[in-house]
């Protein structure tokens, strides 16, 4: 009878944690809309509202949830918090099974059926899904936020030491420290007092003491939200271009993990039903056999943090993500899941440097630190644990010079390429920028040159396509393209100080950057590595990762062979350039612009290059007329979409801004 107490007892326990580990204890619908248009014979139920969940802090797998043993607990020893999400649930017609999970960048997401139902992966019957995971947002109408608990506690607060950078492209007033629309963390009375600011032009100049007096914070509460805005004032005002460092101690920061912890939990539940099935059943969804996640910018360096912390694994052991799919991410993770966590925060080369974003481990595949030597990966504990997903690593040009983007399939020391898991491919889009253009020119703004209007976002689509593909039918997805050191097609941006001919040809009247953006290593203080709590905030170091960058050929344009290459560049009328520099009217104009690339158009005869002394083939010897220009466009696009990384149903896109160059052939 002893024996059948205890196994009861044990049995019982192990059904109570599994209940308890975590849950979805309700879901609140706010708004039930339909898409539908009178072209196709399909439709999309889109629903808004906010997901209540709840974290066991016993649960050894939360415990990757930073800061997760100083949260409040309810009655029944669990963390509450909440995220506001959005999902698209397919008509019954198309509906396939796969769910496909947008990481929102700073509370924004936009589904392919959202932009129209005409949009080539509308009919395709994938159920969208959106969660918020940062709390750092004020409230918008559609924004999608977390609402996470503060940890500590009235009683006993934490506090801790923040620093902020601040820099504007034009004359300022004031100045929101995180950002417009962006919250900060409550100074502490005596942090408030004995605030600091200094200011410099460039990284490397001196930082110069700005007065106590002669500067002034404001702290302003805001509506639905447990962090403040904290607005930075300046005697003189903010001059452009200038980097403002502010560092004061802070008070309540935010469980900002939990983030993480619902991406897992949403879609898990999802996937799997568990306990959450009587609340998912408002939803209406399909049964879902396949789930891929894909985020760009912020949010694909979000995914990087969600595989190297170990939460594409769920509470039961099971697999979360089926595919994950980093854009533009470049080499970091970001500031998602440590005391005082700010989200939103990038480094560059400008500004930022030294922020714990840009961090080792960059691949996919075990690589050692040489400052360390330590050993690690990013899919590290998805390995270990049987949960690594298929994944596909998708940037730009633009993100080997801003974003130490080389990194991810090189060794730190920049030396030799690193060698890519079975389950990784890793696409490079030459010719482009930070974010997908429309394809047409357009005029300078922020930079010295016009802003590179390549458009990609079709191709990073077309791929997310195939990623469904391969892990839900196993059909291999296009081999991976990308620069590598072996080929010469990466290499150094400069050497011993000056351009490498190899990386940029210079051309007369354009300035060229002094510096590609390199991550450095610093360190954060001995709490850092273990706990995510920064003690220290390094101001610079003499410990650079290498970072290398595309070569590029005789018109400054990056190959098709070594990159995944829209027409628009495979059949040029410019060089589509991946860097820009800031304008002058934004100061510090010999820095990089954020992430932005250039525009420089190709000469149209030979008589105009003779006369600008430009080196760049000429249209006219290219291209004998507008019809010529046409077809190798035409048969550029096509081969795009036999080789996998284009779907036909954009090809009339591509074609629509090649139609649009007749008039540079009158």
């Amino acid at each position: 009878m002893k024996l059948f107490k205890s196994l009861f007892i044990v049995a019982l326990s192990l059904l109570t944690s599994v209940t308890t580990l975590a849950d979805i204890e309700r879901i609140e619908i706010t708004s039930r809309d339909t898409l539908s248009d009178s072209n196709v014979d399909f439709s999309y139920e889109s629903i808004s509202g906010v997901a209540y969940f709840t974290l066991d802090p016993n649960e050894d797998l939360n415990g990757a949830v930073t800061d997760i043993a100083y949260a409040p607990l309810n009655g029944d020893g669990l963390i509450e918090y909440a995220a506001d999400f959005r999902i698209l649930v397919p008509s019954v017609s198309v509906a396939n099974g796969g769910l496909l999970y947008n990481v929102n960048n700073r509370g924004g997401s936009s589904f392919p059926p959202e932009r129209s139902l005409l949009h080539p992966l509308s009919g395709m019957g994938f159920t969208y899904l959106a969660t918020g995971w940062i709390n750092e947002l004020s409230p918008q109408d559609g924004r999608l936020r977390l609402h996470a608990p503060i940890v500590g506690s009235a009683e006993q607060r934490i506090t801790g030491s923040v620093r902020y950078e601040v820099s504007v492209g034009a004359t300022a007033e004031k100045v929101n420290i995180a950002g417009d629309g962006h919250l900060a963390y409550e100074p502490t009375a005596a942090g408030l007092a004995s605030a600091s600011l200094t200011r410099r032009l460039y990284q490397d100049d001196p930082r110069l003491p700005v007065e106590r007096s002669q500067f002034q914070l404001e702290v302003v509460a805001e509506n639905d939200s447990n962090q403040p805005i904290v607005n930075l004032s300046v005697a003189g005002g903010f001059q452009p271009g200038m980097l403002y460092e502010l560092v004061y101690e802070a008070h309540n920061p935010v469980l900002a993990g939990a983030g993480m912890a619902a991406i897992r939990d949403m879609v898990s539940a999802i996937r799997f039903g568990d306990d959450a099935a009587d609340e998912l059943t408002q939803l209406g969804l399909p049964d879902i056999h396949s789930t891929v996640a894909w985020g760009n910018s912020q949010s694909g360096r979000l995914l990087r943090q969600f595989m190297f912390d170990g939460f594409n694994e769920d509470l039961n052991g099971r697999k979360v993500f089926d595919g994950v799919i980093p854009v533009i991410a470049g080499s970091g993770y970001g500031m998602f899941n440590n005391r005082f966590a700010m989200p939103t925060r990038t480094n560059g080369q400008h500004s930022n440097h030294l922020f714990p974003n840009d961090l080792f481990p960059f691949t996919y595949g075990e690589s050692t630190d040489p400052f360390t030597g330590r050993t690690d990966s990013i899919l590290g504990k998805a390995r270990a644990s049987g949960t690594v997903p298929k994944v596909m690593h998708i940037q730009t040009s633009n993100e080997y010079w801003v974003r130490g983007g080389s990194l991810p399939h090189t060794n730190p020391q920049g030396t030799t390429d690193a060698v890519l898991p079975e389950e990784v491919r890793f696409y490079s889009i030459g010719g482009s920028q930070h974010g997908s253009g429309s394809g047409l020119p357009r005029a300078a703004t922020s930079g010295q040159l016009p802003p590179n209007p390549n458009m990609w976002a079709p191709i990073s689509e077309s791929l997310l396509v195939a990623m469904y593909d391969w892990v839900a039918n196993d059909e291999a997805p296009p081999p991976s393209r990308y620069p590598q050191i072996a080929d010469g097609s990466l290499v150094p941006s400069h050497i011993e100080g000056r351009i490498n001919s190899r990386a940029w040809n210079q051309l007369r009247g354009v300035n060229h950057p002094d510096a590609a953006y390199t991550p450095g290593f610093a360190s954060y203080g001995d709490r850092w590595a273990e706990e995510r709590i920064i003690d220290r905030h390094p101001v610079t170091t003499d410990m650079y990762y290498q970072a290398l960058v595309p070569a590029v050929n005789s018109n400054n344009n990056d190959s098709e062979r070594s990159t995944v290459l829209p027409p628009t560049t495979q059949v040029p009328l410019a060089t589509f350039v991946p860097w820009n520099l800031r304008a002058v009217s934004t100061g510090a104009e010999k820095s990089l612009a954020r992430l932005s690339g250039g525009y420089i158009p190709l000469p149209t005869n030979q008589a105009e290059a003779d006369q600008a002394s430009d080196q760049r083939t000429p249209i006219a010897s290219m291209y004998s007329s507008f019809s010529g220009y046409l077809s190798l466009y035409e048969a550029a696009t096509d081969t795009l979409i036999s080789e996998g990384y284009l779907l036909q149903g954009f090809k009339q896109t591509y074609m629509d801004i090649a139609h649009s160059n007749d008039f540079i052939f009158d």
